[in-house]
């Protein structure tokens, strides 16, 4: 992964690391990528192992997940190599290595390392295992656009009635931006609404790389004569400021009175032009606001 962006998997099935990166790969990495990938599965295989036998899980389903990962400082000077691990969602150890220190911390005695292996570990760390990711990071940040790109999110703010009429639900929506990170508030007469009163907050992609987040809050009958004032502030790395969307309960008898006035004067052409009366469902439509 290359922040969200998937560059590669290893295929226990077939043994072969997968490049999912456009265009040609080096052959230097897809070899040093194959031999990592190997060695990491075998790795995780025996360590799973253990770690079943620890915890008698020896049947069933379990998770065990290790995360590798360096930096660049600067954007050109080595930083440091770091590699977590869980199982069952169980942190089982931390490991940070760079050319001046190592330190292992494992949580459990099963995943100690003899002083041998120890000095294998150091070996391959410093020798492979750094030099690779750290020259891949920078490859693949030249190559990979998508990760540096931003885009700008698209804000609305949506009312809608319930079918039992008692209450209406208000929604922050953002929608089309990149990268993922973004701060969406929904604020009421302009305080942040607490967030056990809210619903959603989940990050979605959205299948072209970009990503939406939703907050929405239901409100009475009550609530709604009292005329709140509803916004969406949404703060963004691709905007200079926030965003601002609001929603006021004054231009709601406004669109209704536009709507059913066009609604009758539609009604009257049709019958002066001598139509037959229309026939078929009718749907109410959300109310919006959008930037």
């Amino acid at each position: 992964m290359l922040d969200d962006v998937q560059l590669g998997y290893y295929d226990s099935n077939s043994w072969r690391f997968i490049s999912r990166t456009d265009g040609n790969i080096d052959e230097e990495y897809e070899r040093a990528a194959q031999g990592a990938s190997w060695d990491v599965y075998l790795s995780m295989r025996k360590r799973s192992s253990l770690l079943q036998h620890r915890f008698n899980s020896t049947t069933g389903i379990f998770v065990h997940q290790r995360r590798i990962g360096c930096e660049l400082v600067d954007n050109e000077k080595q930083g440091q190599l770091m590699i977590k691990e869980a199982f069952n969602g169980i942190d089982a150890g931390v490991l940070n290595f760079n050319k001046l220190q190592y330190n292992y911390h494992p949580k459990w005695p099963e995943l100690e390392f003899n002083q041998q292996r120890t000095q294998y570990v150091q070996m391959c760390l410093d020798k492979v295992y750094l030099p690779i990711c750290i020259k891949s990071l920078k490859d693949f940040l030249k190559k990979e656009k998508l990760v540096m790109r931003k885009v700008r999110p698209r804000v609305r703010l949506i009312s809608k009635e319930s079918t039992d009429s008692e209450r209406a639900n208000i929604t922050c929506l953002a929608f089309g931006f990149y990268p993922r990170h973004i701060n969406l508030t929904l604020l009421r007469d302009g305080q942040p609404v607490a967030a056990h009163e809210l619903k959603g907050g989940q990050l979605l992609p959205n299948g072209d790389w970009t990503y939406q987040l939703r907050k929405s809050l239901t409100i009475t009958v009550q609530e709604l004569r009292e005329r709140h004032n509803y916004t969406c502030t949404a703060n963004h790395i691709s905007m200079d400021n926030k965003l601002d969307v609001s929603w006021y309960p004054d231009t709601v008898p406004v669109v209704l009175i536009l709507i059913g006035s066009l609604v009758v004067f539609g009604m009257w052409k049709w019958k002066h032009a001598g139509f037959p009366p229309f026939s078929g469902q009718i749907y109410s439509v959300a109310k919006d606001t959008e930037t």
